[in-house]
């Protein structure tokens, strides 16, 4: 199964589930922005998974030096 085939069968079960559980609360507008908010939530997944890191690969960190005011 493709990568694509993958995150597109996960986003189907997730929106399942989801649904299952808040269908009487939600009308149908609601429920599709759900949907595409399920899609594009798994989608930033799998770009996340997608970046190759090594057990030595440090987090980024932002360096902002202090300027006063005045």
């Amino acid at each position: 199964m493709s990568d694509t085939n993958r995150a597109e069968n996960d986003s189907k079960c997730l929106f399942k589930m989801l649904k299952r559980r808040y269908d009487e609360r939600l009308n149908p507008e609601e429920l599709e922005e759900v949907k595409k908010g399920v899609e594009n939530i798994q989608q930033a997944a799998e770009k996340l998974r997608s970046v190759k890191l090594e057990n030595s690969d440090e987090p980024f960190a932002l360096f902002v030096p202090y300027r006063e005011r005045g």
